[in-house]
């Protein structure tokens, strides 16, 4: 699909300012214009007073010579002048945290506004126009308690766009409201197309309530048998006792006609891969990958390693936000790539797939 630089421009028109509901009650969200936009990315990074570090990023594919020179063009013209770009975002989104500030009562502000443009790799190659901002208040604080989502409530996301909500790793999440698309240890991520209701979406996170004064106790009983058992061992191998130092097991002497350095046949050290029992649940994802060439289906991670779908897909969205791997739809199925993957290669995949990558679609 052929670009020119004109129509790229039209990136920094896609925030806009939503009205009230039909009940009256007004709310700031975000509405995804008619824009040249492949893949909306819309990511809020929220810290424990409310505020949130957004980021808005718009992935152009940059698939022939007049895409690509089209983008160079605009990536050129936002270096020489990023003020035209972020004083415009910056005043449409300003509008937006003025309604949500209405709708909740709380006092909100778009700060330090910032704009990047950059070639990325997704699997195939995309121009990003990225924008980044905190916005103040944008989440209510109750204690330690954490209310994310009453500043977005009725949010659009078109088929084109995610939403992607991160809180404190050390927090817990109480509630989510919808059910998300996909879940990390400490994030959500809902993709378009989907109209939120009234109250959504919804994140209610908090720290762990602890043990109810019961931690000092089972500290001291762990201490106790760490002791325990470690006396025990040196006793054994003679380090205490006075006593002859007792055989070791037979697993741990290598036979005399043993080679030295060789590993046992039929061990995985023998195939030059530690024992599975050895690897990380994210060790062992990452090696199921590269021994299937790197691409994979998230069913079949599941099955191959007998885990459950939830704990696969805890699993892999932790391993997607730290960007060791990317996931994309293949019709109603979720496919798992290491970076840097070809995913063009299946034919049909393409047509059906949507690109995750480290900012999940």
């Amino acid at each position: 699909m052929a670009r020119t630089a004109g129509t790229l421009v039209v990136v920094i028109v896609a925030i806009a300012l939503l009205g009230p509901t039909a009940t009256g009650v007004g709310f700031g969200g975000f509405e995804q214009q008619s824009v040249d936009a492949d893949v909306v990315v819309m990511t809020a990074d929220v810290e424990p007073d409310g505020t949130a570090d957004w980021t808005v990023a718009y992935r152009l594919r940059l698939d022939d010579d007049n895409a690509t020179q089209a983008f160079e063009d605009l990536q050129a013209d936002i270096q020489a002048n990023p003020s035209a770009y972020t004083d415009r975002f910056e005043s449409r989104m300003q509008s937006t945290a003025g309604v949500a500030e209405n709708a909740t009562g709380r006092e909100m502000a778009i700060e330090n506004v910032t704009v990047s443009a950059r070639e990325e790799t997704f699997g195939q190659t995309y121009g990003v126009i990225t924008y980044r901002f905190q916005w103040t208040n944008f989440a209510a604080v109750s204690g330690d308690r954490i209310e994310i989502g009453d500043a977005l409530s009725g949010l659009f996301l078109d088929s084109e766009t995610s939403l992607t909500v991160q809180w404190p790793s050390d927090y817990r999440s109480n509630s989510v409201a919808p059910q998300p698309d996909e879940r990390g240890n400490a994030s959500v991520t809902w993709r378009g197309q989907q109209q939120f209701g009234e109250n959504e979406p919804r994140v209610v996170t908090s720290p762990p309530s602890g043990d109810g004064g019961n931690s000092p106790l089972i500290a001291g009983f762990l201490a106790l048998v760490g002791i325990a058992a470690a006396a025990y061992v040196l006793k054994r191998y003679g380090v205490l006792g006075g006593g002859e130092p007792a055989e070791p097991p037979t697993s741990m002497v290598e036979s005399d006609d043993a080679t030295a350095g060789q590993p046992t046949a039929g061990t995985d050290a023998a195939a030059g891969e530690p024992p599975a029992e050895l690897l990380s649940n994210e060790e062992q994802v990452l090696q199921l990958l590269e021994s299937n060439g790197g691409r994979l289906k998230q069913q079949q991670v599941a099955g191959d390693l007998d885990w459950t779908d939830a704990k696969t897909s805890q699993v892999i969205g932790g391993l997607r936000d730290e960007d060791k791997v990317e996931t994309f739809r293949i019709g109603r199925e979720n496919v798992v790539t290491l970076p840097d993957t070809d995913v063009t290669g299946g034919g049909s995949d393409e047509g059906n797939g949507t690109d995750s990558g480290d900012e999940t679609q």
